[in-house]
């Protein structure tokens, strides 16, 4: 009977929910694609499984998988998709397994109409928020987002792997769907969206990757290597930098998951609403041990470990 009460019920989304796995506090993250649903939006309950990592139980509101993707990557303009010229061969389909999409999270300016959440889905989200800033450094998330994903760029190309960027230059207005079209229809094997963190507490800090939960029609065909690119990701960075050990974490309502048809996660990084992170997140030899640590686990991922 209790089965099937909880099967029947409906409860409202308020935005994401991210679990802190260091020290049982509980965090929100920023990084949740914008600053709430529109009116009248409703979400599934949540559980958590016996490793303690929170999942989401939702129901699909489309059969099929995602439509075919339309917004093809732009060249000009800074909107990014190939970082060079010389990164053709990301579209090679003999190279396909070793391409990498990387979306610096956020932009300069905000887009704060909706897009849905994921394909057929009557839950929407604002497009593009802000992402948060540097307590210390007063830094826009979205430049350090950038600067590092730069970094990453270089690590990947230099073990022989293919790049696409999702942007280049902060004066874009890319959505988070259209981030993970440009994701889908490159061949790419993984997708990274690099992010930082925030909290109002000041002395939360910490290392987290973020991937998607298993959602029939969205996810369920990705579920299993984004959890394991997420575990790959987290235990590399936190063993290059020392950075508190957050775990991972599960989300249903990130758009850029739900739309996505490759594996994707989302490290973040460190927040920036600490003093002590938010500054080592802008010195370019933290940057540099981050971008190595997500390199070498994208490597070991695309190898099959």
């Amino acid at each position: 009977m209790a089965l099937l009460i909880l099967a029947g019920l409906v409860v409202s989304i308020a935005g994401g929910i991210a679990l802190a796995l260091s020290g049982g506090d509980t965090t929100t993250s920023t990084s949740d694609e914008g600053t709430g649903a529109a009116p009248g939006n409703v979400a599934p309950e949540t559980m958590e499984d016996a490793t303690g990592t929170r999942t989401v139980s939702v129901t699909a509101t489309t059969a099929p998988k995602r439509p075919v993707a339309t917004h093809a990557p732009e060249t000009t303009g800074g909107t990014a998709t190939i970082a060079s010229a010389d990164r053709a061969s990301a579209v090679d389909p003999s190279a396909e397994q070793k391409t990498v999409v990387i979306d610096p999270g956020h932009q300069g300016p905000q887009d704060l109409t909706y897009e849905p959440i994921g394909p057929g889905s009557s839950t929407t989200k604002h497009k593009m928020s802000s992402g948060t800033s540097g307590t210390s450094t007063g830094l826009a998330e979205s430049v350090v987002n950038l600067q590092i994903s730069f970094k990453l760029r270089d690590e990947l190309e230099a073990r022989g792997i293919n790049v696409v960027m999702t942007r280049t230059t902060q004066e874009v207005n890319i959505s988070n769907v259209e981030r993970a079209q440009i994701a889908n229809e490159s061949g790419a094997a993984l997708f990274i969206r690099v992010h930082c963190d925030a909290f109002d507490n000041s002395s939360a800090r910490g290392i987290h990757v973020l991937y998607p939960v298993d959602i029939p029609g969205w996810t369920d065909d990705i579920y299993t290597a984004s959890r394991r690119a997420a575990q790959l990701t987290q235990a590399a960075l936190v063993d290059a930098t020392g950075a508190p050990d957050r775990g991972l974490d599960e989300r249903d309502d990130m758009t850029g998951f739900n739309w996505s048809d490759i594996p994707v996660i989302m490290p973040e990084l460190g927040f920036m609403t600490n003093p002590e992170e938010d500054q080592l997140l802008a010195t370019d030899s933290y940057q540099q041990k981050l971008a190595s640590a997500m390199a070498d686990a994208a490597l070991r991922f695309l190898q099959g470990e």
